[in-house]
């Protein structure tokens, strides 16, 4: 990892940032629609022993998906103890955007479990561990060509968004410009901020603090946050909410059904999307110091096939000291528990499965997987109770997959990890579901809704 740092320092150092004031201006639109494609990278390497390719998927998407909530739960880790995979981004869904004046496209993975919004930058930027068909296809921010970028120096108000500590931010004869390194579950990514023009048809944001990412590992693709902490796309924006309907993974690399990402300024915009179906909410409660940029829920009871699971309180309610409770994040792809929850999840499904045969694992962390046949199978419904009475039924696909003829295996991971969140809600069991973030009246909205 000190060969990695090294490398930041370096390339910061000889960056050839040319830049004048911005002349654009902002618009008075409310209401702005992204799309939303479906973007899952398998890589090569230690998956290509496993033969079957939507099983060589789940793997990879089950690896990921644990070291994404390793990270979660741990956001105070070091740069020099986070593990680092050799392998791109999966399970995600990518955003276009366009920064710069003239504007430059590029491509984005949306993410509610982070706040820092950046993208690859520079012909210098450098990707380690990154599947070289990936990288070597996604644009780079150049900076050079922009007339509208600013280099924000580590004295600058903004500089505090993105560095953790004080030491960090402290200029000195070596340090002017604002440096950061951000840690994520399937890599990290460092650079120095930037003021740029964000692009939108329905006009333009200035003055927006981003990223300009000179190294990575992992991250072949930049990173657009949605968390809650002051640096994400909705804070800078000034959003009274957004909202998304993700289209159902297929196990398809290749997919390109996109949905809309509706972004609202105004507290009067209608619920995009939902068609006129009853939305139900829940309040967004507050979070615990150490992990302040998530979407934390009041999730009171877990039920399977109508029968209440008998899960403790203190596992379902985030304490004071940040553990327990429960997350929603888009960057997440299966829904992670811990231990002691999804065992009696787990149990339960058991239980009313009896006709189904389970396919024995010796690996605690592999997915619960059924043989069931050629015929449609019956699994009994998953639903979760959030306080204020809304239910979030799921549909069977966003719990369980069935990834071969004949076998069928359930989306949702167990995690042996102290402290943080017990359950991470992630992009798979939100397929097929419109999803709203009122940010403006403190809850979480959602309803069934087919995305494509």
């Amino acid at each position: 990892m000190a060969t990695f740092h090294h490398s930041i320092l370096t390339l910061i150092s000889i960056l050839c940032l040319c830049f004048s004031p911005s002349s654009s201006s902002s618009s008075s639109q409310t209401t702005f629609k992204l799309s939303l494609t479906q973007h899952i990278a398998v890589p090569s390497g230690e998956f290509e022993t496993i033969q079957h390719p939507l099983f060589r998927t789940l793997n990879y998407l089950v690896s990921s998906s644990l070291a994404r909530a390793h990270l979660l739960k741990n956001p105070n880790n070091s740069t020099s103890e986070v593990p680092l995979f050799p392998r791109g981004n999966g399970g995600y869904y990518s955003v276009p955007l366009s920064f710069g004046s003239p504007s430059q496209k590029l491509s984005f993975l949306m993410d509610t479990g982070s706040s820092l919004v950046w993208f690859p930058c520079t012909d210098r930027y450098t990707c380690y561990d990154c599947p070289s068909s990936s990288s070597s296809l996604l644009p780079v921010f150049m900076p050079k060509h922009s007339s509208s970028v600013k280099i924000l120096g580590c004295n600058n108000t903004k500089c505090g968004w993105v560095s953790r500590t004080p030491e960090t931010i402290q200029c000195n004869a070596t340090k002017q410009v604002c440096s950061y390194e951000q840690v994520y579950g399937s890599g990290l990514t460092a650079g120095v901020l930037l003021s740029e023009t964000l692009h939108l048809l329905e006009g333009d944001v200035t003055d927006f603090a981003v990223g300009c990412s000179v190294l990575s590992a992992g991250l072949p693709e930049g990173i657009l946050g949605f968390g809650r902490r002051p640096d994400s796309l909705p804070a800078q924006m000034g959003l009274k909410k957004f909202s998304y309907c993700l289209v159902s993974h297929q196990f398809d690399d290749n997919q390109t059904v996109s949905s809309e990402l509706v972004l609202y300024r105004d507290s009067s915009s209608s619920g995009a999307g939902d068609g006129g179906m009853m939305i139900s909410y829940t309040k967004f409660l507050k979070n615990p110091s150490r992990f302040e940029g998530f979407y934390y829920l009041s999730l009171q009871k877990i039920t399977i096939g109508g029968k209440d699971v008998n899960i403790p309180d203190r596992l379902l309610v985030p304490g004071s000291d940040g553990n327990g409770g429960t997350i929603i994040d888009s960057g997440t792809t299966f829904t992670i528990m811990d231990y002691p929850i999804y065992d009696l999840v787990a149990k339960e499904f058991e239980v009313q499965m009896y006709k189904y045969k389970r396919i024995n694992t010796t690996d605690k962390e592999s997915p619960l997987c059924y043989t069931i046949g050629d015929k449609p199978p019956v699994f009994p419904e998953l639903m979760f109770d959030f306080e204020g009475g809304a239910k979030l039924s799921l549909p069977m696909a966003d719990y369980f997959s069935q990834v071969e003829p004949g076998v069928a295996c359930m989306t949702i991971l167990p995690i042996k990890l102290n402290g943080g969140p017990s359950i991470i809600i992630g992009n798979y069991q939100q397929q097929d579901i419109y999803v709203e973030y009122d940010l403006e009246n403190g809850r979480f909205g959602f309803v069934k809704k087919k995305c494509n």
